[in-house]
């Protein structure tokens, strides 16, 4: 489950009741609405992030010395054409849709995948566990490998740049790496002034200044040197969720408060309007190419188009276990999640595909990508197609009987009754005299597990049952130890 922003904990963490013995956000109130009007930022290149690591609790509001800057409108240009749209779903892969088709793709990432999008060079491209994969034509059948890391050439990679097949740049927990085609150069976090500090995003401006976000900050590399923004025109601690690169080459960064507008200076920052909230929490930036902003806000999705910015609020699309967002150059903003995609805009225009009606995207879509306008036409979502999960509890090697146990996406791990109770698709009930439990009539999909035992929750598997679902069959998850 991807993680809330970084100040959900402090805005909202008093709130919720921890039952079990692990934490993870709950379900919570969301920001006021706001509408406003703002020119967005030149439009950026397509791309799609996930975000994994466990964030911090914020420490303060964004205080600003002046209005934030409001950059100039995107200059029009030809319609872009349409194109195909690219969905990552763990444990199966990457899937095009393309001409009404749903394409499992062959020779990617299965698992653990980190990051798609479509670069400058028009080829998708993927980062899987330590390995960056590009599909040469978008239209083509597999991936091929590109650049492989590793834990002495780059340490884990977790966000990536692309200019071209011999010109990759990648963030991790080791640092900052450069790939030439051939071999890696790295450099280690304390040597760009990150410190400790996680790094949560990289992209390379127009000029080729190299710009990183750390936990709560940025650095850029310019004429061979690091060295840290002066972020003085943003005010208290920020906690960076990552950076886009524009259309024109301008890099903008995200803090949990803030959109900021990078550069061409390590000193000139400077925040950018976004909207949305009084209270503002943003994550998961995407930038479409007609000049489309699209950032999380908790659970709300805002929206900030040329001309307006509109607020998708929780109740009014699938919010639940947001894991990516997209946006098309007609405006459509992509998300991807844990129980399945919604297609928003433009304006009140709404397609979900619930996880389930589509079988190639049955799981968690932890990534999404389109290309140019998007597809011309979207294929409309089927029955949602169901199956059963099983299995057996155990305790000292014999069955337990009369255990509560619940299955939902991601059951949360701070809440109030359980883990699953405010969850849109769960299941619940208790085992039987042989320890066994049953659910019938399943989305296919991906969930977790949660049982309750010595009257403790727990979460014993977070989202990796129901990936071997079948359609009108019962799937056997085997036995679980209440000794462990």
């Amino acid at each position: 489950m991807t993680p809330a922003p970084r100040s959900l904990a402090l805005l909202f963490g008093s709130f919720a009741v921890a039952c079990g013995e692990t934490t993870s956000p709950p379900i919570v109130a969301r920001a006021t609405p706001e509408e406003t009007r703002p020119t967005p930022p030149p439009a950026p290149e397509a791309r799609g992030d996930t975000k994994d690591a466990a964030r911090p609790e914020a420490k303060g509001d964004l205080k600003l010395d002046a209005p934030p800057d409001e950059p100039p409108p995107v200059a029009p240009g030809p319609p872009a054409a349409a194109g195909p749209a690219f969905f990552a779903v763990d444990k199966k892969g990457v899937v095009r849709l393309d001409q009404g088709e749903f394409v499992p793709l062959k020779n990617g990432p299965r698992e653990l995948i980190k990051n798609l999008h479509v670069a400058a060079d028009g080829a998708l491209w993927v980062l899987g566990y330590e390995t960056i994969y590009k599909l040469p034509r978008l239209d083509a059948d597999g991936f091929k490998e590109v650049a492989r890391g590793g834990f002495q050439d780059t340490g884990s990679i977790d966000e990536f740049f692309v200019i071209a097949d011999n010109d990759l740049w990648v963030a991790g927990f080791g640092g900052v790496s450069h790939w030439d085609g051939k071999f890696w150069t790295r450099e280690e976090k304390a040597a760009i002034g990150a410190g400790d500090d996680t790094l949560d995003g990289i992209a390379v401006d127009r000029d080729g200044k190299v710009w990183v976000a750390s936990s709560n900050h940025v650095h850029v590399k310019a004429n061979g040197a690091w060295s840290t923004l002066d972020l003085g025109k943003v005010k208290d601690t920020l906690f960076m969720e990552g950076v886009e690169r524009a259309a024109d080459g301008t890099v903008y960064a995200l803090a949990s408060a803030a959109l900021i507008r990078l550069g061409p200076g390590a000193a000139d920052a400077a925040p950018v309007r976004l909207g949305g909230g009084s209270i503002p929490s943003y994550s998961d930036l995407s930038l479409g190419p007609d000049g489309t902003i699209a950032v999380r806000n908790l659970f709300d999705v805002v929206i900030t188009a040329p001309t307006a910015t509109k607020v998708w609020r929780k109740k009014d699309y699938m919010s639940e276990g947001v894991r990516s967002l997209a946006v098309d150059a007609s405006g459509r903003v992509w998300v991807g999640g844990e129980i399945g995609v919604a297609i928003l805009g433009p304006g009140d225009a709404k397609v979900e595909w619930p996880s389930g009606s589509v079988p190639e995207l049955s799981g968690e879509v932890v990534g999404v990508a389109v290309a140019g306008a998007g597809p011309a036409a979207l294929p409309a979502a089927g029955p949602v197609k169901t199956g059963g999960l099983k299995g057996t509890l155990l305790r000292g090697g014999q069955p337990a009987a009369g255990i509560e146990v619940e299955l939902c996406p991601s059951p949360g791990m701070l809440f109030s009754k359980s883990p699953c109770a405010d969850s849109s698709v769960k299941f619940a009930g208790k085992t039987d005299d042989r320890g066994q439990w049953k659910f019938d009539a399943v989305p296919l999909g991906a969930y977790g597990f949660a049982l309750k035992s010595e009257g403790k929750w727990k979460i014993t598997m977070g989202s990796d049952l129901g990936v071997e679902m079948r359609e009108g069959q019962v799937f056997d998850v085997g036995s679980i130890s209440l000794d462990k």
